[in-house]
């Protein structure tokens, strides 16, 4: 999941609107890089209307010119399409399922700890108002799919040891949504494993991908795996796919 504005979302409304923040700024540009930060902030729920419109200087009304709700915010922030296209790479590449499967992981990982707010939100959100969210509900089945398939494929190969790969699938989403939601409280001070004596550590988003899937390959594996050249030949793989993108 991508942060990076969606080009295809609604065009915006005729007229003229309030010029916001500093004398030539984009308003609509203006309005989702502040909602960016203060969900990074706060997190979705506690982050109003009325107060991206006071950080940028515009009054309510206005900024229901640009915007009618937060939902419609986030349908230019969110851009699923990035993640999409990478689940259909992944079937695509001359690799181990091992290492398709350790991608797919970090690559996941890593976006949701790049979302401006906890996923947990988002998939509240999404229950409440499925069809705003159309996209998020495509994603995650393509993503889960996915999974699924690659561990099917790992068993038959004898990558993987005998089990239910559906239930892996949701065992390996459950521990990445977890780790996500560990960052974005991190974020905002709200950890309450710090209070439990935890020595909170600065990872970066790719840094906790790794570490999901580390915590998943090994107890996954028929035999014995080369990590490290499970982790390399993953690196290639997604760096490969940033080329192909720009």
């Amino acid at each position: 999941m991508d942060t990076k504005p969606n080009e295809n979302a609604p065009a915006k409304r005729r007229g003229r609107p309030r010029k916001a923040g500093t004398k030539g700024a984009n308003p609509r540009e203006h309005i989702i890089a502040t909602a960016i930060k203060l969900f990074q902030e706060r997190g979705y729920a506690k982050t109003s209307l009325s107060e991206i419109a006071r950080q940028i200087g515009l009054d309510q009304s206005s900024l229901y010119y640009w915007f009618p709700s937060k939902e419609a915010i986030l349908e230019c922030i969110f851009n699923f399409d990035n993640l999409k296209h990478f689940v259909n790479y992944t079937k695509t590449i001359q690799a181990s399922e091992t290492v398709k499967l350790y991608s797919l992981i970090v690559s996941d990982v890593t976006k949701e700890c790049e979302l401006p707010f906890d996923f947990f939100e988002l998939e509240s959100l999404a229950h409440d108002n499925p069809e705003r969210f159309v996209s998020l509900f495509e994603c995650y089945r393509e993503f889960y799919q996915a999974m699924v398939e690659v561990i099917e494929k790992g068993i038959q190969k004898g990558e993987f040891i005998e089990c239910s790969a559906d239930e892996r699938a949701v065992t390996i989403l459950s521990i990445i949504e977890g780790l996500q939601h560990h960052f974005h409280a991190k974020q905002r001070g709200e950890l309450i494993l710090e209070s439990s004596g935890y020595q909170v550590r600065n990872h970066t988003p790719e840094d906790i991908g790794h570490m999901a899937a580390l915590a998943v390959l090994p107890a996954l594996a028929a035999k014995p795996i080369d990590i490290d050249a499970v982790k390399k030949d993953s690196r290639i793989i997604m760096q490969k796919l940033l080329i192909d993108n720009e």
